[in-house]
């Protein structure tokens, strides 16, 4: 709690102009420039019908702040405080700078960096780095915690214990961005020691463990027309380094070098990812043939999560014509898993997709999106049973045009999409359960005057769903919206509200009539030339036949907002 208070008081202190004395090449003194924003708000939230998905009063303070140095060097700071549950508790926070120096970069704080999609891929770390591109050289190295040390207590039974998670990245390589190769690895583990025993489970199994991967991505151009992508990884993840060591005997040279970063043990599994594209492309059309291939359980300490046991093959043509106005792209592919031949069935799915794209001018434009997707079993370990075979398509289709009517005191535009989407069941056992289809129409028109800032809005929607087992719900109404500045614009207003018709069945076949209502007011005030008051309404009435599902919502927030 010190600690936030400290930074708030530093936020209110370098919203102070600030200008630090260096030579220039005229001889001048050149300035430090601070820049950024204090914002603060606070509200109100009530509920009838349904417990409160939200506090009663919350409130909060966020700022920001970026110091340009003499020479490029740009820091930006951010922090975020404010109140979780019912009461005040300690907040959420993470800071981090990354400051740029002509082709350097250091990394400090709470940063997520990405070296490839299989090594580093964007997980957020306390910790330090830097990223140097001197020339055609490549270079990257960050150190941190990737995991907080979390422990289980009675008094929380449902939390998820973590051991505390470090680790280091690195990344050689060499060209510009757009052709490039590099060389990476990734090394991180769970200190065992970070919190207490944790109890094993049959829902909840949680060990220290390790992991190491190394890899390679590149972007190449080969000749003028073609491109070459790869991203490919080995990872060796141990789940449990309390589990015996592999013996060394018969190891080559290569695994006897990287052993000196790895103990290789019995829960250590070696897995494999790599995703590959080779693509031609001239000025109005191109093609791209895709490969991709993820071990059963590949991990990576370095990213979040991934969908493993799959292989894929995809192509992606594209064309343009009529000078640009007609574009076409489209993919087709296979996808399936099963790849050690170890599950009960495998799973294939295909996929397709159609862009077309026709603009003939500035005020007309129509775009036609089309995709279908299946998805089959093959028998793998055991026969398929016909009863619970999995075969289903996904068909997709959307239409959206716009047309545009436009003066020098008012501009018109009129819209209108259409989407349709199919889930066809094509094993007859379960068609029954499983078939649905859903349409979705709306209407708008949208009414701009430049100069006094004067908006409207007006939206027509239709919703119907055709669900398993003759279940069906339709929604449609209208949505009214409007915007107006006052006070030589420095007081911004905007109003909207919408009534939603709800028909639907149950399983008996009976009728389910209700209604959903919402509203919402906004205004905004410049009290000083950067700073800015804000006041947001908000009511939801929903009844959608059911009684135990009929409640209204009501909140408001007020806010206040000084930028520098």
């Amino acid at each position: 709690m010190r600690s936030s208070l400290l930074l708030v008081l530093c936020g209110f202190w370098l919203s102070c102009p600030a200008w630090g004395q260096t030579d220039s090449p005229t001889g001048q003194p050149m300035a430090v420039k601070v820049s950024g924003g204090l914002n603060a708000y606070a509200g109100f939230y009530t509920a009838n019908g349904i417990a409160a998905r939200n506090q009663a009063s919350p409130f909060g303070l966020s700022g920001s702040v970026t110091v340009a140095l003499p020479g490029g060097i740009s820091l930006p700071f951010s922090a975020v405080l404010g109140n979780q549950g019912s009461s005040f508790r300690q907040p959420f926070n993470q800071f981090g700078v990354s400051p740029t120096y002509k082709w350097a970069t250091v990394h400090a704080g709470y940063r997520n960096v990405s070296f490839s999609p299989f090594t580093l891929a964007g997980h957020t770390f306390l910790g330090g780095g830097v990223e140097l591109n001197p020339g055609n050289l490549r270079l990257g190295a960050v150190y941190g915690r990737f995991n907080k040390a979390i422990s289980t207590n009675l008094a929380e039974p449902d939390i998820i214990p973590a051991y505390q998670r470090t680790g280091y990245a690195l990344k050689v390589g060499y060209g510009k961005s757009g052709n490039y190769i590099d060389l990476l690895m990734l090394r991180a583990h769970d200190d065992s020691s970070s919190i207490a025993s944790v109890p094993q489970s049959a829902t909840q199994t949680v060990t220290p463990a390790e992991n190491m991967v190394v890899g390679a991505t590149s972007r190449l151009l080969i000749i003028k027309h073609i491109t070459v992508e790869l991203d490919a990884a080995v990872s060796a993840y141990t789940r449990d380094v309390r589990s015996t060591e592999v013996s060394a005997e018969g190891r080559n040279s290569i695994t006897r070098f990287f052993g000196k970063f790895f103990t290789p043990r019995l829960s250590t599994q070696l897995t494999q990812a790599t995703q590959a594209a080779i693509g031609y492309r001239t000025k109005n059309a191109g093609v791209k043939f895709q490969y991709k291939r993820i071990d059963p359980n590949f991990q990576t300490m370095g990213a979040y999560y991934f969908q493993s046991d799959i292989e894929s093959y995809a192509i992606a043509p594209n064309l343009s014509l009529m000078n640009g106005k007609l574009r076409l792209s489209g993919s087709y592919g296979i996808q399936y898993d099963n790849l050690d031949n170890n599950k009960n069935a495998r799973t294939g799915r295909t996929i397709g997709s159609l862009v077309v794209s026709y603009n003939p001018a500035t005020a007309f434009g129509i775009d036609v999106q089309l995709s279908n997707y299946g998805i089959s079993q093959q028998a793998g370990l055991r026969p398929v049973i016909d009863t619970v075979k999995l075969a289903q398509n996904n068909f997709s289709a959307t239409v959206n045009t716009r047309y545009t009517i436009q003066s020098e005191e008012v501009v018109s535009l009129f819209t209108l999409s259409a989407t349709r989407q199919q889930l066809s069941d094509l094993n007859q056992r379960t068609a029954a359960f499983t078939n649905n289809t859903n349409t979705n129409l709306n209407l708008g028109y949208f009414y701009q005057r430049v100069k006094s800032g004067l908006g409207a809005n007006l939206l027509v929607s239709y919703t119907e769903a055709a669900l398993a087992q003759g279940m069906s719900t339709k929604f449609y109404g209208p949505t009214l919206g409007a915007t107006k500045n006052f006070l030589t614009n420095k007081l911004s207003t905007s109003v909207n509200a919408s009534y939603l018709i709800n028909k639907q069945s149950d399983l008996n076949g009976q009728p389910l009539n209700g209604q959903v209502i919402n509203a919402s007011a906004n205004a905004s005030y410049q009290i000083a030339k950067r700073q800015n008051v804000n006041l947001q309404l908000l009511y939801l009435n929903s009844d959608t036949g059911v009684a135990d599902q009929r409640y209204n919502e009501l909140r408001g927030t007020f806010g206040y907002g000084i930028s520098f």
